[in-house]
């Protein structure tokens, strides 16, 4: 029998569904691998997600509607210079005191596929296109960025709450990308890039351990106008974009 659940709302709780094997995961898994294990496991979760937004999605949207498409590609490359800019000077600004992280070549290609073709697409493929547009179709524009973008924020949840705060924020900007531009790839670019610039600046991706709440920061300026070119983006595509006013989510 076919179910009478609006499509977005039916595509929402099989994403729910989905979800279900992170409970056990966030519980045990997470907190007790590291290293090579650690990476192992962010990539099965990551082939998972993009399996599983494949799956629930195209049994109901083709991929153009989902967002694979290269619709406002200048546009996502230029919020993706801004704001990856921003946060490298964000993170340059602030004294970690901790040697930064040797990588070998290997590690470094290694890290830069994971980044791109897992979290990148992955991460994307599901809050982006498959859950922005199941909340679109069910509830509308403005319920597919904020609830893509909460959704995001408690993927991090083994991060803590500033983590969980931070992570909800970025999903905001992506999720203001994928409305100006229809497309996911600028979020993939934005997001592939700030992880990877992340693994090459950070001494620790688990920057709640070495003081996040309380940061010395060294050089200020850069902080400052880090900070500034990152709410930019957001800014320009919320209110300056030339759709603004006759697209404004309802």
């Amino acid at each position: 029998m076919k179910s009478k659940l609006p499509r977005g709302l039916a595509a929402l709780l099989e994403v729910g569904v989905m979800f279900l094997p992170a409970i056990p995961a966030y519980l045990w898994l997470w907190p007790n691998v590291e290293g090579t294990s650690a990476w192992i496991a962010n990539s099965l979760s990551d082939l998972y997600a993009i399996a599983g937004s494949l799956f629930i999605g195209l049994r109901r949207w083709s991929l153009d509607e989902l967002g694979v498409n290269r619709k406002g590609l200048w546009l996502g490359l230029a919020c993706s210079l801004a704001i990856v800019t921003g946060r490298t000077l964000v993170i340059l600004s602030v004294d970690w005191n901790l040697p930064p992280p040797q990588l070998s070549p290997l590690r470094l290609a290694g890290e830069f596929f994971f980044d791109f073709a897992l979290v990148g697409v992955g991460q994307e493929l599901l809050f982006r296109g498959l859950i922005y547009r199941a909340f679109e179709d069910w509830r509308g524009t403005r319920w597919a960025i904020w609830g893509s973008s909460i959704c995001f924020g408690f993927w991090h949840l083994g991060g803590g709450p500033l983590i969980i705060l931070a992570t909800a924020l970025y999903g905001l900007i992506f999720a203001l990308l994928r409305w100006r531009t229809g497309s996911i790839l600028g979020a993939i670019l934005v997001h592939g890039l700030m992880d990877f610039a992340g693994t090459l600046l950070l001494p620790t991706t688990d920057v709640v351990s070495v003081g996040l709440s309380r940061p010395n920061i060294s050089q200020p300026g850069w902080m400052i106008f880090g900070l500034i070119l990152i709410i930019a983006a957001p800014i320009y595509l919320w209110l300056f974009h030339p759709h603004a006013k006759r697209s404004f989510p309802r």
